[in-house]
């Protein structure tokens, strides 16, 4: 049976570049998904001309600024938009998607430092818009799932490469801001380990299933979100 237009859209959004047999003769099965491709293509150009262009000092921080004193802050969550209306001004200049799956890292600890600084900052202001269907569907490759209350809240979701092969790459939202969430689903670590560097927090969460690293500006920010990762990310369940 073919891919329909709504699957081929979800593996668009999060492995554009993917060469799956069904997937590549999606692509040009039709005007509608041959203009989708081509659109995504486009994109993923201009994101990978621009990852050796360095963001103006602190231009990320203005944009979060700018979130922070609108009027929609009072909204508690609902605040987020704004800042991801803002970033469609910089969206082309986010790195890392088309960061290779060739590195090597002597520590879950470097690879962590490493990964952010390519393109942590920077993917919490893509206005990608994942949907919690999105969110199920990417794991389910690795055979765990989310829990709603965990998938309803992560706005971006790309694959990416960890320690110890693919993995996937979140950014959640929450009350105090953006927070990134990396699944690792074959890494082992040491659960509750706390890594600090640049301006950022990374907590180590130990799953039923692989194992997770919290990325968010402040302790407090990574810490309200343990249970929930901890809770949510789990193995799907064999049907009899």
């Amino acid at each position: 049976m073919s891919m329909n237009f709504s699957e081929f859209k979800r593996k668009l959004g999060a492995e554009p570049r993917n060469e799956d047999p069904e997937f590549l003769r999606a692509r040009h099965s039709s005007p509608e998904f041959k203009e989708a491709a081509e659109a995504a293509d486009r994109f993923e150009a201009k994101l990978e001309r621009a990852a050796s262009v360095p963001l103006p000092e602190g231009l990320i921080d203005d944009i979060l600024a700018l979130a922070e004193h609108s009027p929609e802050r009072s909204a508690g969550r609902n605040w987020w938009p704004m800042a991801v209306a803002a970033s469609v001004l910089i969206a082309v200049g986010a790195a890392g998607l088309g960061w290779k799956m060739n590195h090597r890292w002597e520590s879950v600890e470097e690879y962590l430092v490493d990964h952010y600084r390519h393109d942590g900052d920077k993917m919490v202001v893509m206005a990608d818009g994942s949907s919690a269907n999105d969110v199920q569907a990417v794991l389910s490759k690795f055979d765990v799932s989310a829990a709603p209350a965990f998938a309803e809240i992560v706005s971006v979701i790309k694959y990416c490469p960890t320690p110890d092969g693919k993995g996937v790459h979140m950014v959640v939202n929450t009350e105090n801001g953006p927070v990134t969430v990396i699944y690792m689903p074959h890494t082992q670590v040491a659960d509750r380990e706390m890594l600090a560097f640049d301006n950022v927090e990374a907590l180590l969460v130990d799953l039923q299933s692989g194992s997770a690293a919290i990325i968010g500006a402040g302790v407090k920010s990574v810490s309200e979100l343990y249970t929930l990762v901890q809770a949510s990310i789990i193995p799907t369940p064999i049907s009899s």
